[in-house]
């Protein structure tokens, strides 16, 4: 049986064919650099780095480049040459990225249904969620057998800014 070999050019050539989808799953640094990007409108590798740099985030302006061209190839940023340095500016507007975020959580943890998101946040419990389980809830903490697995909490809050 023979295998078909695939290298990076070929690859390349179906990644980036057109502006991305949704932006609500990017990596977190490429994330940061779009929130400096839709910050500063229009900016070079210079001013992102700067921008992040001000926020405490510091990183080598090649790392900052190549994620630029990262988002490029998505098509989530625009590219031009301007003199020796690359101009960017985003695809889509934050309030685009936003939205996309939250339809996903929407979609993927209430049922598509916006309503039970807001009572989630005001901190009520949809009708739906108070029924009775069908399953017995579990003994209380010190009823537990030794070798039960203990709950374990968050370490640290979900960051919801990224949305």
């Amino acid at each position: 049986m023979k295998r078909a070999a695939h290298t990076a050019t070929d690859r390349s050539r179906s990644f980036g064919t057109g502006p991305r989808k949704t932006l609500y799953n990017l990596p977190p640094l490429e994330l940061e650099c779009m929130k400096a990007l839709w910050s500063l409108g229009e900016a070079s590798v210079k001013e992102i780095r700067e921008q992040l740099a001000a926020a405490r985030r510091l990183f080598a302006y090649t790392t900052i480049e190549t994620i630029m061209n990262r988002l490029a190839s998505k098509g989530a940023v625009e590219r031009r040459k301007v003199g020796r340095a690359h101009r960017y500016t985003p695809v889509y507007q934050r309030t685009d990225a936003r939205e996309q975020a939250v339809s996903a959580v929407v979609h993927h943890f209430f049922d598509g249904s916006r309503r039970a998101l807001a009572a989630h946040l005001g901190g009520v419990t949809p009708p739906a969620e108070t029924r009775p389980r069908t399953a017995a809830p579990p003994p209380p903490r010190a009823e537990r057998p030794a070798s039960a697995e203990p709950v374990v909490p968050l370490e640290r809050p979900i960051d919801t800014s990224l949305l």
